[in-house]
């Protein structure tokens, strides 16, 4: 009944790396749904010193990835740093998800619940019906209908 949203721990980023790498590093941040806080020089050296937040999930070969697109100049270090919302509605069932092909951004959500349910063994369908019997089912509806009269 309420509108539960998932979260997902977020990295802070730092990367340093040559001035002619720094647009091999947003592409790369990019795919990864990272998001550049700041790119500054640093003093008295060739190098940048590029900020970022990284969702965790998307982390994994991402040193790989940088360093490859990055002809193995840049180098990265991950922190945590904070928990944010992950886009989209984990309920919404009219979400169609196809195998080995990529959810888009606002599917994300229930990518990630329906995924790990598969992987836990666990149905996906998520429903308080299975939960309670029919009669207290019937009897929150008609409180939320007497509410939603009260306000009205």
């Amino acid at each position: 009944m309420a509108t539960p949203r998932l979260m997902e721990p977020v990295y802070y980023v730092e990367i340093q790396t040559p001035i002619d790498c720094v647009s091999a590093i947003y592409t790369v941040l990019s795919r990864r749904r990272g998001h550049v806080t700041a790119d500054v020089p640093q003093p008295g050296t060739p190098a940048y010193i590029v900020k970022a937040f990284l969702p965790v999930i998307e982390s994994f070969g991402f040193e790989t990835d940088l360093r490859y697109h990055t002809q193995g100049q840049a180098f990265c270090l991950s922190v945590f740093d904070h928990w944010a919302i992950v886009p989209g509605d984990p309920l919404d069932k009219t979400i169609v998800l196809r195998p080995l092909e990529p959810a888009p951004i606002q599917h994300l959500a229930r990518e990630f619940m329906v995924k790990t349910r598969r992987r836990k063994g666990m149905s996906e369908d998520v429903s308080i019906n299975k939960f309670f019997d029919e009669a207290m089912v019937v009897e929150l509806a008609q409180q939320a209908a007497d509410l939603h009269q009260q306000m009205i």
